[in-house]
């Protein structure tokens, strides 16, 4: 969305809410009815004693003068035509009288001034001015009669100039208010605007950072492995058939983790980029991903899950149980190494759980992997496995076992109990 765009849906949200009933404009509807009522209480008596107009068109259209105050308010053109239909059915009805203004009494003026300080405040400057003029100008068509007829032209003419006066300084303080209303909006809509973009601009400045710390330091690191690992057949005499295969394996590894690092740093690097290129993990991967931690230890696999069709193919879920399975097995190859490993997958209620489960290990663990047991090394895999799991509303429990070994649960509530929670 451009900024025009934003700006324009931020005018309409802070101007549209006034005009719906029961939406913090208690005291606004409250004045205009007040006024409505006070005006037909008025108007009505004056037009029948004062200038003669038939009891009924004094009522009638009283009453449609008094509310298109409050008609203005949520339909402007409704008001308008209500304003001047019955302005100008009051004054064409009237009797010339030198005891009060004539043709436009007072009463519908101060309604049709209001009506259009009104309209001017809720709808376009052009509709407010075409109100005016028509107004004024039937007011004056509705009036060539008496002056035809030798009616003092200079008391008419001043009743007109007054009531033409009066409706347009209050038509111009309509349009005024929906103006420095618009500009406060645009105001507001553009600090916030600003505020985003900066937010944005310091994002992408950190994610820049993020991706050269990575390609300088990790990247280039793994690339040493795997080409350390890869010639290492060549550069090493007399190696043993197993060392060259474990070496192989090292340098195949190697070259996957590149190939994720290169997906992660083209998502730092352009966000229309990476993941729409480099395609993420699924449920799909997790059998080979267990072979490869076959090569380290003895992982053993029970159960299954029943899915459908669509939860095997949703990304969101094939990823977020890869990254799982991925984490605790690195884990479990890291703290416990040749010890072995079950992956169990079972089902309970409304849940899934996967168990990743590692015997207790007779060989001693990397000395810079820390503790032997992750949950106590504040690592931020774990961290990383529960704010994956959070977005699906599952949640990620560790323990120690009691021969030595370490447990990893997860548990996925399924699809449709996900949509209700959330």
């Amino acid at each position: 969305m451009t900024r025009t765009a934003q700006q324009s849906a931020a005018t309409e949200r802070t101007s549209r809410w006034r005009v719906l009933p029961g939406r913090a404009n208690v005291v606004l509807w409250l004045g205009v009815g007040a006024l409505a009522v006070a005006l037909l209480a008025v108007s009505a008596p004056l037009s029948v004693t004062v200038y003669e107009v038939p009891v009924v068109t004094a009522m009638l259209f009283s009453l449609v003068l008094a509310g298109a105050m409050p008609l203005a308010i949520v339909l402007p053109w409704g008001g308008v035509a209500a304003a001047i239909v019955s302005a100008t059915a009051l004054t064409s009805g009237s009797t010339f009288t030198t005891e009060a203004p004539w043709p436009v009494s007072v009463t519908t003026t101060i309604a049709v001034s209001l009506t259009w300080l009104l309209v001017g405040w809720r709808a376009r400057w052009f509709v407010v001015t075409i109100a005016w003029a028509g107004g004024l100008l039937l007011v004056i068509v509705s009036t060539t009669e008496a002056l035809s007829a030798n009616a003092p032209s200079g008391a008419i003419i001043a009743d007109l100039v007054v009531f033409a006066a009066a409706s347009l300084v209050l038509a111009l303080a309509g349009i005024i208010m929906r103006n420095w209303e618009i500009v406060g909006a645009q105001l507001v809509a553009e600090r916030a605007l600003s505020a985003a973009e900066i937010a944005h601009r310091e994002a992408a400045e950190e994610k820049a950072r993020i991706a050269r710390e990575l390609h300088d330091v990790v990247a280039h690191g793994m690339s040493a492995i795997q080409v350390r690992a890869a010639s290492a057949r060549y550069r090493l005499a007399d190696l043993p058939p197993d060392a060259i295969a474990e070496f192989d394996d090292i340098a195949a590894t190697a070259r996957s983790s590149m190939a994720d690092m290169r997906s992660i740093l083209g998502v730092l690097r352009d966000e229309t980029t990476g993941a729409a290129s480099n395609p993420q993990p699924t449920l799909a991967d997790l059998s080979a991903l267990v072979e490869r931690a076959r090569a380290l230890a003895p992982v053993t696999v029970t159960g299954e899950w029943n899915l459908t069709p669509a939860e095997r193919a949703d990304p969101l879920l094939g990823l977020t149980v890869y990254r799982a399975v991925q984490e605790a097995l690195s884990n479990a190859a890291r703290h416990a190494p040749g010890a072995a490993v079950t992956v169990a997958w079972h089902e309970s209620g409304n849940e899934r759980h996967i168990t990743i489960t590692n015997e207790a290990t007779t060989r001693p663990a990397d000395a810079r992997a820390g503790d032997a047991h992750p949950s106590r090394t504040g690592g931020q895999g774990l961290r990383g496995m529960r704010e994956r799991l959070h977005v699906l509303n599952g949640t990620v429990t560790t323990a120690t076992q009691a021969g030595g070994g370490f447990a990893v649960q997860v548990a996925i509530p399924r699809a449709s109990t996900r949509g209700a929670s959330s």
